[in-house]
């Protein structure tokens, strides 16, 4: 990153929220370029997802990606991700892998999807729900401003869970105008 731009990262166990940084756009681009430099002979989508994906919002500085893959390219898939530095977490929000940089700080969570994972689609339809509508925008980020006042870095790991019934009716009702 530039002097002046948003590092990506956030401590393990701490919770914080940045203004966006146009910067983690090019820093999608890059990771997906070589993504597919290391998956070359296998068929994929691969797309930025999370509040970082999304201009004008703050977010948690780590790079959320999203990959959908044939079931049977899944194995492949993993140990590629693994040789560019990644580490499998196993099957949470479809097959969760995550980048760490200085042992405890994380950069990058991706998640890899089935190709008929319904949990994919509501990932880009939040996203681009996000980007269309500058009021949900707002009461997203005021959402997520006052889980991190209320939560603090005790609570990082409820912070995703406290958001999911705004995003659920987000995605339901953007779901309706498509």
């Amino acid at each position: 990153m530039t002097r002046g731009a948003t590092p990506l990262g956030l401590r393990q166990g701490t919770l914080e929220l940045v203004p966006h940084d146009t910067k983690w756009a090019s820093a999608f681009a890059t990771e997906a370029r070589s993504i597919r430099d290391a998956l070359a002979d296998v068929v994929f989508e691969i797309d930025h997802i999370g509040s970082t994906a999304v201009p004008g919002l703050p977010a948690k500085a780590i790079l959320d990606i999203a990959m959908r893959a044939k079931e049977r390219d899944e194995d492949r898939i993993a140990q590629a991700l693994v040789g560019l530095g990644y580490i499998d977490r196993g099957f949470r929000s479809g097959r969760l892998f995550i980048r760490l940089r200085d042992v405890d700080v994380r950069t990058h969570n991706l998640h890899l999807y089935r190709l008929d994972d319904p949990e994919y689609f509501d990932q880009i339809t939040f996203r681009d729900a996000l980007r269309a509508d500058a009021e949900l925008r707002d009461k997203y980020s005021l959402l997520k401003q006052s889980l991190v006042k209320r939560l603090g870095d005790a609570g990082r790991s409820l912070y995703a869970d406290a958001k999911t019934d705004f995003v659920r009716a987000a995605t339901v009702k953007a779901s309706r105008h498509e």
